[in-house]
């Protein structure tokens, strides 16, 4: 005796077709296939910033270190500078303070130097004149000048490196 299969039960609302099964299957095919595509793109960008970061092992050369640089200190020079002005009978009294990032080499050359620096420093302040502190585009470049012969002072004395900035910590126009 052979038996057939039961016939697919139909929807009474249509024309004899087979009843189809609620629920959107093609949804969750949709769900399944986006997931593996956003897990697929994830690894693809792990891999590459492995890469980038060093971290693979691929045999690549590691990248150069930074070179160390120590951070900046401030020495500040302990006495207040006082020079006529070349063309008034105005005085100019001014504080200073050093930049410098070439570490306590530098710092101790600065102390070590100090006469030769304020010696330097008195002349540079000596040929100032009232335009050369009237404005802040002026006393910018009276800064610039200053670093110019400080840097000067020390490459002299046999002190390679030098100082970053050069900072009016008081300037008194009287």
């Amino acid at each position: 005796m052979a038996t057939t299969p039961a016939p697919a039960a139909t929807d009474p609302g249509t024309d004899g077709k087979p009843a189809r099964a609620k629920g959107g299957g093609g949804r969750s095919l949709l769900v399944i296939v986006a997931a593996t595509l956003g897990a697929a793109a994830g690894g693809f960008g792990a891999v590459i910033a492995a890469g980038q970061l060093g971290l693979g092992g691929g045999g690549h050369a590691a990248a150069p270190a930074a070179p160390v640089v120590a951070p900046v200190e401030y020495v500040e020079l302990d006495q207040a500078f006082t020079s006529n002005l070349a063309d008034t009978g105005r005085y100019l009294q001014v504080r200073l303070s050093i930049s410098q990032s070439g570490g306590a080499a530098i710092t101790a050359a600065i102390t070590r130097h100090k006469p030769a620096l304020v010696s330097a420093i008195l002349g540079v302040l000596g040929e100032a004149g009232e335009a050369d502190v009237a404005t802040r585009e002026a006393k910018d470049r009276l800064r610039l000048r200053l670093k110019q012969v400080i840097d000067e002072t020390l490459k002299q004395n046999g002190v390679s490196g030098g100082i970053d900035d050069v900072f009016f910590t008081s300037l008194v126009v009287q």
